[in-house]
């Protein structure tokens, strides 16, 4: 049997620059596609967070520093959306606000388990409790009353799932790594929920969403009141393919 063919440049995609940086070398693929580590060792240092730089996770393919932030991130969004939503169950002024976001605190706390067993099984530090940031919305939070009470959960809570999902996204589109694939599935099908959940409450309104993001090459809206519904692909493929 010939021996595994060399190992490729990965393609920069837009979603890992946002969180990972530039290239790094990828290893040929494993039969479920996850990639397996390619033979030269990384040189001290280059695992270390913040670094930019990839660690080997035992026979699982590479893990890399977005990889290790998305299991610290969803960790930090725990801590301070279970403290939220206990506290909107009891506080909300609308009964779907006490109810959902109830409900994803409790979700936040299954989903717990998951992360950590996850972060155990990679070797990734966890943090004990929220950013800086995450606290002073929990202080806003909390010196607001009925419906601006509300409101402010809301908005803050959809805000950071959004981003969230992003990240996750990203994560999931470019991870070397077999169980942090499996892992960013998990979280993306997680994070929906809490978007949906928070989504019915009526409070997530076109003031509250960040804005869209910047792209190029996006086609020019049609004519108003004159829909040009396009054709079926297969009637336009050259060959009649």
């Amino acid at each position: 049997m010939r021996g595994p063919r060399p190992a490729t440049v990965a393609a920069c995609g837009l979603a890992a620059a946002l969180l990972a940086g530039g290239c790094e070398p990828m290893g040929r693929q494993s039969t479920d596609g996850g990639a397996v580590p390619p033979a030269p060792v990384i040189s001290g240092g280059g695992g270390a967070p913040g670094s930019g730089g990839q660690a080997p996770a035992a026979g699982e393919g590479l893990l890399a520093d977005a990889d290790r932030l998305l299991l610290v991130q969803l960790r930090q969004a725990a801590l301070w959306e279970i403290q939220v939503g206990r506290a909107a169950a009891r506080r909300g002024s609308q009964e779907a606000v006490r109810k959902n976001l109830g409900q994803i605190a409790t979700r936040h706390i299954r989903f717990d388990e998951v992360n950590r067993a996850t972060a155990a099984r990679l070797n990734v530090p966890l943090p004990d409790e929220p950013t800086a940031e995450q606290q002073s919305w929990m202080s806003e939070i909390t010196g607001k009353s009925g419906t601006d009470y509300d409101k402010t959960a809301v908005a803050r809570m959809r805000t950071a799932q959004g981003q969230l999902y992003a990240r996750t996204a990203a994560v999931r589109a470019s991870t070397r790594n077999t169980v942090m694939r499996r892992y960013a599935q998990r979280v993306q099908a997680f994070v929906n929920g809490q978007l949906k959940l928070l989504e019915s409450t009526g409070f997530v309104t076109v003031d509250t969403l960040p804005d869209p993001p910047a792209v190029t090459g996006a086609p020019q809206p049609g004519r108003p009141g004159r829909p040009s519904p396009a054709p079926a692909a297969t009637s336009v493929l050259r060959g009649g393919g």
